[in-house]
């Protein structure tokens, strides 16, 4: 809702109207009523109305131009932007003299240019030079290495820069031809072409275009970016990791130019039906969807075959494991039952469809970066058990035990990608309940390990803890 400016007349109407309601014998409209209660008030809500506005026009970046500078900084600086201070005008100067030099000469940095003072407004533009540069004498260099056939003299290229910055900074060819400061080694100095432009101070109108540019999806290109976009387009995704560059982790890179893979913990269950044929044993069958969370049934015509006795779910192989771009599916074993060559087969799935959803939302124009190649993956999560002891001190063994349990699979399952589990954070859960008076672990480890100790997790990978593998047994 567009929040429309109110005067103080206005006020004045709303208030008058709202003791009349109550006694119309009151007047309202001359006298000390007004005087009082009416005008006094209505001049500060007047104030307070107009902050409400130039809040709600920042908000919404409507007439950037008239906002308070210093306040739009502190707004656009909540993405990360600053305004930018303006920049300087840069150009090469040359420096020449009529004669070879019979020794090095040294023009030193920030040397002190200018141009002449123009006629028409009075302006001089001071330069300086930014780098060290040294006409060599002829026990280095030939002096003719130096000399222009043109001007007919001895010349050495210098870069500069103006003094001040802004855009009033920029001048013409051949305009720069003032030493500041005395240099008898040199006679003449000019720039034989025009300055860069500069730039003043960043104006509030092309500081809000920026910010609003920048939140409108183009910092996809970034590894923040990506996993902004990740965590800011569905409520159930709980954390991405991005990988790219020389990161280890990273590897189909010689595979794919400009890839990078963006790992989310997010799981959306879809099943599907696959009607193929049988194609061998030890042959992979892939699914054609991706990623592959399960395999629900298998069949050929009436015979249903069992997992691990005649055929075995493979995932996670290969350079694109667990994008859409991977190869899971089954691959029958050596041993076990079969059907015929070629015979149909029937492959019923579960898939991760959040990968696939994801992606296709990131290939939208608004979004997709060209020239990148970023695969969205589904990360996978470590499965853990914790056994442990625990004894009361005071209250129901029983509530008390409830309570702890809730805690630490609250914690453990609330980790982020990458994010270990350690003996003592675990310690801090169950100590938080009251009534708690020791706890001792028995088993800390990744499902099928045994002892205790912190478990590293990877960065595309992320702690789980199941309700049947948190164990805890009530000694006294």
């Amino acid at each position: 809702m567009v929040i429309q400016r109110r005067t103080v007349a206005q006020f004045e109407d709303l208030i008058s109207n709202g003791i009349a309601s109550r006694d119309e014998t009151i007047d309202t409209y001359i006298g000390p009523i007004r005087d009082l209660y009416i005008t006094p008030p209505s001049e500060v809500m007047k104030g307070i109305h107009d902050n409400i506005v130039y809040l709600s026009q920042l908000l919404s970046m409507q007439n950037a131009g008239t906002f308070n500078p210093e306040d739009l900084d502190a707004f656009v600086y909540n993405e990360n932007v600053v305004r930018w201070t303006g920049s300087p005008s840069y150009t090469v100067v040359t420096f020449s003299r009529l004669l070879p030099p019979s020794a090095d000469i040294t023009v030193p940095l920030n040397f002190p240019l200018a141009t002449k003072t123009d006629p028409k407004t009075g302006q001089v533009v001071n330069f300086r030079t930014i780098e060290t540069k040294t006409m060599y004498g002829p026990l280095t260099v030939s002096p003719s290495s130096y000399y222009n056939v043109q001007t007919q003299r001895y010349e050495i290229d210098v870069a500069a820069v103006s003094v001040v910055a802004g855009g009033n900074t920029m001048v013409g060819a051949y305009t720069i031809t003032q030493f500041r400061r005395s240099f008898p080694d040199f006679e003449y100095v000019t720039n034989k072409s025009a300055t860069t432009t500069g730039r003043g101070l960043e104006t509030n109108s092309d500081l809000a275009i920026r910010y609003q540019t920048r939140i409108t999806g183009n910092q996809e290109a970034t590894p923040t970016g990506l996993k902004a976009f990740a965590l800011n387009l569905m409520s159930n995704i709980e954390d991405s990791h991005v990988v790219y560059g020389a990161d280890p982790n990273l590897e189909r890179q010689s595979e794919d130019a400009g890839a990078s893979d963006v790992w989310i913990k997010s799981t959306a269950p879809a099943t599907d039906t696959y009607d193929t044929y049988y194609r061998g044993v030890r042959e992979l069958v892939p699914l054609p969807k991706q990623p592959l969370i399960s395999v629900t049934a298998v069949s050929s015509g009436p015979t249903y075959y069992t997992e691990g006795v005649d055929y075995e779910v493979v995932t996670g192989e290969g350079i694109y494991a667990y994008s859409n771009r991977g190869r899971d599916g089954i691959r029958f074993l050596i041993g076990g039952a079969a059907p015929a060559l070629n015979a149909p087969l029937r492959i019923v799935y579960q898939y991760n469809a959040m990968i696939n959803i994801v992606t296709a939302l990131y290939k939208q124009p608004v979004y997709l970066v060209m020239g990148s190649d970023v695969l969205y993956r589904w990360a996978q999560k470590k499965s853990i058990v914790v056994e442990a002891e625990l004894k009361v001190g005071s209250g129901n063994p029983t509530t008390i035990l409830g309570s702890v349990r809730d805690k630490v699979l609250t914690y453990i399952n609330s980790l982020k990608l990458g994010m270990d589990v350690e003996e003592f954070d675990i310690d801090a859960q169950v100590a938080s309940v009251s009534g708690v008076d020791n706890w001792v672990y028995v088993t800390l480890a990744v499902k099928g390990g045994t002892g205790v100790g912190d478990i590293l997790i990877g960065p595309m990978d992320y702690a789980y803890l199941e309700a049947a593998d948190l164990i805890i047994s009530l000694v006294s």
